[in-house]
């Protein structure tokens, strides 16, 4: 009976440090072909354009092309493949040097990355400022990430990316070496408790 206590405590405690809000793949179904999004007329709900940044929501995220050397006005999408129902876009031309896209939260928040489907001629891959690996040619990404609060592909000439699995994290994810420290903290109480008793 103590350690089915001590069993159901411990998963209490995991799921209150990490729990999780549910799973999505984000498909970008809603955007059409041959359909350039951001410089030119209106947007779908689910999109908005401030210049230098296109964002595009889905299922509670949100993937934005920052394109800091664009003339203003000219940062846009849908040009990279053409292909629809995909998140693509050219580096260079009206998009200017060095573009970007990061994918976040919508209003911030950690979550988990289990994979997802890109098509570049060459791109580097962060999460949260720390590079992972460089994409090229047609792949999946599937190296899953817990707990990150952003990803982000670095441009090559055209780039696309598309079916990206999250799921949100609720609560703070610990750093791998506090949750050690929680575990250890637990299993003090324990035996305190049980030296009591």
């Amino acid at each position: 009976m103590k350690k089915m206590r001590l069993i159901a405590l411990t998963g209490l405690v995991a799921n209150l440090v990490a729990g999780s809000a549910g799973a999505a793949v984000l498909t970008f179904d809603g955007l059409a072909e041959l359909v350039v999004y951001g410089n030119t007329g209106a947007l779908p709900a689910n999109m908005h354009y401030d210049g230098n940044h296109l964002s595009y929501q889905e299922a509670g995220f949100q993937l934005t092309l920052n394109a800091p050397n664009a003339a203003p006005g000219e940062a846009h999408i849908g040009d990279g493949t053409f292909e629809p129902q995909t998140y693509n876009w050219h580096d260079g031309m009206e998009n200017g040097a060095a573009s970007y896209a990061t994918l976040t939260r919508i209003g911030g928040g950690r979550f988990n990355l289990a994979g997802f489907d890109y098509y570049t001629d060459g791109s580097a891959l962060s999460a949260d400022g720390t590079v992972l690996g460089f994409l090229e040619g047609a792949g999946s990404w599937d190296t899953a990430l817990a707990g990150i609060s952003e990803l982000r592909l670095d441009s090559g000439y055209f780039n696309q990316i598309d079916n990206i699995s999250v799921e949100a994290v609720n609560g703070s994810v610990p750093l791998p070496g506090t949750l050690p420290l929680l575990l250890g903290g637990l299993a003090a109480a324990v035996v305190a408790r049980r030296r009591q008793r």
